[in-house]
């Protein structure tokens, strides 16, 4: 009996530390039901939750408003060329019962709106940037050119253009907590800027469950499965 019960224990562990990371989908939204409030947004979380409610701000921290016009898009107020620079922070947690999450990419579906609120029909100057931070550190940072142009030119496909920054070298550490600044700013003629579709991917490394390799931990286990099989064997 003690031989199969150690042959069956040994089974589990090593199946449990042999479990592959799977690829997946982090964090994500769509912003469905946002209609001008951020503390509307819902979230598809894995292995990772949003510990905050969005709330855009200016440099001077002052927070903005959300455009009403759209109910499915995250569309700050804000003239970025008259008024300058917005941001967002995202305050994400990651799970306890994960060793670390391997990041792959964060992707947006980037849009400039008029003073209305409405879809700009031209083209404006717009950068969009993320920067994550552990507690204070910066452990990535990095800006994009989403529209280089600022003309009166009537151009296509400003509705929407995608933001995708490489994340492959970031790992957020299990039971630890960070923070994801998007910011938003342009020059010259200005506009109003937001974003849809959330995407963060990764790899999830889970918890393992016995380390074999560790001497000690072999030992302890050893000892409880002698003073498991002595129990069985006296009240046999």
């Amino acid at each position: 009996m003690f031989k199969k019960f150690f042959q069956a224990t040994l089974a589990v562990v090593t199946l449990s530390s042999a479990l592959p990371a799977s690829a997946a989908v982090i964090l994500s939204s769509d912003f469905t039901g946002t209609s001008g409030d951020a503390s509307n947004v819902t979230w598809t979380e894995n292995d990772v939750s949003v510990t905050n409610t969005l709330d855009p701000q200016d440099s001077s921290l002052n927070s903005l408003d959300l455009f009403s016009t759209y109910s499915d898009v995250f569309a700050v107020d804000h003239n970025l060329h008259d008024d300058g620079d917005w941001f967002v922070d995202i305050f994400v947690s990651v799970s306890d019962m994960v060793q670390d999450i391997a990041l792959d990419f964060l992707s947006l579906d980037v849009s400039i709106f008029n003073n209305a609120g409405a879809y700009q029909s031209v083209e404006r100057d717009l950068s969009f940037s993320l920067e994550i931070f552990d507690g204070v550190s910066s452990i990535f940072s990095q800006t994009a050119t989403v529209y280089s142009g600022d003309s009166s030119t009537a151009t296509s496909g400003t509705e929407s253009v995608l933001f995708d920054l490489d994340l492959a070298n970031i790992i957020l550490n299990g039971d630890s907590n960070y923070t994801f600044t998007l910011t938003a700013s342009g020059i010259g003629r200005g506009t109003n800027a937001g974003f849809d579709n959330f995407l963060l991917t990764g790899n999830s490394t889970a918890l393992p469950s016995v380390s074999v390799s560790a001497p000690g931990s072999v030992l302890l286990l050893l000892a409880s499965l002698l003073i498991m099989s002595a129990r069985l064997k006296k009240k046999s």
